[in-house]
């Protein structure tokens, strides 16, 4: 009996918790499994790759995770993964709740939300959840929450650290494989690092700076019933800490995006089907809601206009967050105290205003149609005051410091291992290589070399050449992520087909070989489209561009809603799901085209596909159009202060942007090289036009000038480029003693010594923080100007003993009058700290221009882009 009672009560505690819910609550239960019904009969063509899984011996939470997976998993993943990546993400999810001591104690909602899902951001996906388990378990299992998630971030930048890179979003894994990633690939990877524990994680952004031009990403974790804000592989003493704290305060918007339906109690920026996207200033600035009332002509309410709330960055007013009106015309949005310009559109009409935050509480705007012949306006635009730096502790920042400078080194010695040019020469001369183009390639592959070394060696035979070539056509970012075998696909089939089509010449180079269309992850799908489209094939390219064209809009099911993270679906999986958004099935228009041998893109400026044929490219429609092919006008850019030492940029000081469905879309100038040098005429479709202009201040203030005009059918518009002035007079921020002793290579020399003009710089910069690596690249990139003006710039390092390494790490890049100093006693950095109102730590880096009388003419702390060119506009004064 004892034996029988034995294994019923094994059996009974078996059974019980095999019916453990995942969603204990019914009704939510209910919602998913709902969804996950309507989500599996949407992919039917992937039913089996997706759903298979499911028929495994699965556990009941086990079932209901995948489910609330898949119910709210964006298009790209149902596309472009298979139902045991899921699988892997949901056992690793629960076994990370088991492993450690927080696991059971953490709320279902929020491990539901912010443990369970594998998806950050943007980012392509990976197995990284697996393989940062497996290498953090032992190193967190003893801890706290709190040390835990503090111990992970400083494994992080042992992996990790900041550098510019392209909008696509490495994977986890790419960026370890890379070892450094922009904020958002930081916080990507650190979000996935922190989930691989068990540890609840969101990323959450600033989408755009109020004053400076530029974005940031960082990371908030869950521990004991609080959000709390870290710098992504930026370790600190503690939690709430970090170099953007201060711009943060300053911010106009913060927001997360949550996966799946969640009850959050914060503000909702805007909300899908899958996903909310919330408001979360609240955590890091004083704030007030403001509310927006549309009407139309006749005052009556506007339901579902679109209200964007604009903050100018980048010469642009770029929309924060869009809003629609609720039936009594009304929406809101709770915002630091700066100023927007707030625009409401529907149905073509619009109307806009500019609006300071602190004076307003309810914007009335009126939609009217679009007119042509409206003033020019003049804005001025300021940001949230800067407000006196939180205190730091010095003794705990220092013992920091002296960690992460460990932590470096771990990661510096890992980096150390790339391939070496001596390692790639002798590569390129056994294999007949050309030795610049593979230690080039080479090079930028950095911790993929062993792929490109691959790719390489299979075709350096008889392919060398057009292997060189397309690996030129790659980015960067695609020599540091790229197997082998994708590059195989892209360029054996094209070439096969470049064979069967007789193709040569520039065209076939960009936009046929060419593998990157716009910012997808790449994967192979040559062999697919030629043996799947073969029969859509013609000998006449316009014939089998226009039977691709129409397959595409019979068999892809459109979607704009529930590809919510805005990553395109693969070509491959379009062609799959047979689901997309419009960014993917442009994407998809062209791969095929390009696989089919005919040359194709995305049309640089408005990223409209398009083929070539006849001489000429035509735009592809997926929707029927008023005229089968835009006409276009011209327009011919002048600069209106030719003898300012500032070159007006486009994304810098100016923008254009087309009237298109109620609202003003920037043109995609970036890479348009006539704007380099305002000489020649750029082509435009015709219509309606705005050109926004805008001089940023040093306290973050713009001084803006908006024009309207129109692009008509082959006539020219000249558009004058004249940034508005301010501040013509220098204003004394205080005074110090030029006669204070430095030390300059070695030498004691009085301060004003160093004076080779009226002016000088100094700078105390940060080496291991973001805002001076922000910095050093602005100043690289306007070195000529230094160095023709020919002052003295001084930099101190704040840890006098990494002056060496900073040296040898920037010293190429930096203008030639860059000097190094140090000074026993700090006393003129005390004395500036002083005369600036300085209490405590300054936020890095501090850069000051004074004159030979010892005035003070120009400050700037922290994170601001754009610093670079404020020293110059001081300097030339």
């Amino acid at each position: 009996m004892k034996k029988y009672l034995a294994l019923f009560l094994l059996f009974s505690f078996s059974f019980a918790f095999a019916q453990n819910h995942f969603i204990t609550d019914a009704s939510y239960r209910a919602k998913v499994e709902k969804k996950f019904e309507q989500r599996e009969k949407a992919s039917v063509n992937r039913r089996t790759q997706l759903f298979g899984v499911m028929n495994k011996n699965l556990s009941t939470e086990e079932k209901e995770a995948m489910k609330f997976l898949f119910a709210y998993a964006p298009l790209c993943d149902l596309a472009d993964y298979d139902g045991n990546f899921f699988l892997t993400q949901v056992r690793y999810a629960l076994k990370a709740r088991d492993a450690f001591s927080w696991g059971r104690k953490i709320p279902e909602v929020i491990f539901r939300h912010f443990v369970l899902p594998y998806r950050v951001n943007n980012e392509n996906l990976d197995t990284a959840r697996a393989v940062f388990f497996n290498e953090l378990k032992d190193r967190v299992k003893n801890l706290s929450l709190k040390e835990a998630a503090l111990e992970v971030n400083h494994w992080c930048l042992e992996k990790v650290t900041y550098r510019g890179t392209d909008i696509r979003t490495s994977a986890p894994l790419a960026t370890v494989k890379t070892s450094f990633g922009r904020c958002g690939e930081e916080s990507t990877f650190t979000v996935t690092a922190l989930r691989s524990v068990g540890i609840p994680a969101r990323q959450v952004y600033t989408p755009r700076w109020a004053h400076s031009d530029d974005n940031h990403a960082w990371v908030e974790v869950w521990v004991d019933g609080k959000w709390y804000y870290m710098g992504a592989c930026e370790p600190e003493a503690d939690l709430n800490m970090g170099w953007f704290t201060e711009p943060a305060r300053r911010a106009m918007l913060v927001h997360t995006k949550v996966f799946g339906d969640y009850p959050e109690p914060a503000e909702i920026v805007n909300k899908g089907n899958e996903y909310t996207e919330s408001n979360v200033i609240g955590n890091y600035a004083d704030t007030k809601k403001i509310f927006v009332k549309v009407t139309n002509g006749a005052g009556k309410p506007v339901e579902n206009a679109k209200v964007d709330f604009g903050l100018y960055n980048y010469a642009e007013f770029y929309p924060i967050a869009s809003k629609p009106t609720d039936k009594k015309g009304m929406t809101y949005l709770t915002t630091g105290y700066g100023t927007l310009v707030v625009w409401a559109s529907k149905n073509g009409e619009f109307g806009f205003k500019k609006i300071a935050i602190a004076g307003i509480d309810t914007l009335k705007l009126t939609l009217g149609n679009f007119n042509p012949k409206q003033e020019n306006l003049t804005y001025d635009l300021y940001p949230p005051v800067e407000k006196t730096p939180y205190p730091v502790n010095n003794a705990d920042r220092e013992r920091n410091a002296e960690r992460v400078k460990k932590e470096n080194a771990i990661r510096q010695k890992y980096t150390d291992t790339f391939i070496d040019s001596t390692a790639a020469f002798k590569f390129a001369a056994e294999n007949g290589l050309d030795k610049k183009l593979t230690w080039k390639y080479l090079h930028l592959s950095t911790g993929n070399y062993a792929e490109i070394i691959s790719f390489l060696k299979d075709n350096a035979k008889e392919n060398k050449d057009y292997a060189f070539e397309l690996l030129g056509q790659s980015s960067e970012k695609d020599l540091r992520d790229a197997k082998a075998s994708i590059l195989n696909d892209h360029l054996l089939n094209t070439l096969a087909m470049k064979k069967k089509k007789n193709e040569s010449g520039e065209k076939f180079i960009s936009d046929v070989l060419n593998p990157r269309v716009k910012n997808e992850n790449m994967l192979a799908y040559r062999k697919l489209f030629q043996d799947g489209f073969k029969k859509l094939a013609d000998a006449d390219d316009n014939k089998t561009a226009r039977n691709v064209r129409n397959w595409i809009v019979k068999n892809i099911k459109m979607n704009e809603t529930e590809n919510y993270y805005n990553l395109p679906i693969t070509p491959a999986g379009v062609y799959s799901l047979k689901r997309s958004n419009a960014e993917s099935r442009d994407i998809f228009f062209v791969a095929v085209c390009r696989s089919l041998g005919i040359p194709a893109r995305l049309e640089p400026k408005l990223k409209v596909p398009q083929y070539f044929y006849n001489n000429g490219w035509l735009n592809v429609y997926f929707e029927k159009q008023s005229q089968a092919q835009p006409e276009y006008g011209y327009v011919i850019f002048k600069n209106g202060d030719p003898d300012s030492k500032i070159d007006p940029k486009y994304y810098t000081h100016f923008t254009i942007g087309k009237f298109e469905d109620g609202v003003y879309k920037t043109v995609d100038f970036e890479t348009e090289p006539v704007l380099s040098s305002f000489k020649e005429p750029v082509k435009l479709e015709t219509g309606h036009y705005r050109l926004i202009t805008g001089n940023r201040r040093s306290d973050g203030a713009v001084f803006s000038n908006i024009t309207f005009f129109d692009v008509k059918k082959g006539e020219t518009y000249t558009a004058v480029v004249k940034l508005r002035q301010y501040d013509k007079a220098e204003k004394v921020l205080g005074r110090v003693d030029v006669n204070a002793g430095i030390e300059v290579d070695g030498k004691n020399l009085p301060l004003q010594s160093q004076f080779k003009k009226d002016n000088i710089i100094i700078g105390w910069v940060e080496p291991s923080k973001e805002p001076t690596r922000h910095t050093i690249v602005e100043l690289g990139d306007l070195r000529a100007k230094f160095e023709d003006w020919g002052g003295s710039i001084l930099f101190a390092v704040t840890r006098p003993n990494e002056t060496e390494q900073f040296k040898k790490d920037n010293s190429e890049g930096l203008p030639k009058n860059v000097s190094y100093f140090k000074e026993k006693g700090n006393s003129l950095f005390r004395s500036i700290k002083g005369q600036l109102g300085i209490k405590d730590e300054p936020v890095y880096p501090l850069f000051v221009v004074i004159n030979k009388r010892g005035d003070i003419v120009f400050s700037s702390q922290g994170y601001k882009i754009g610093t670079g060119e404020q020293l110059l506009r001081i300097i030339e004064k």
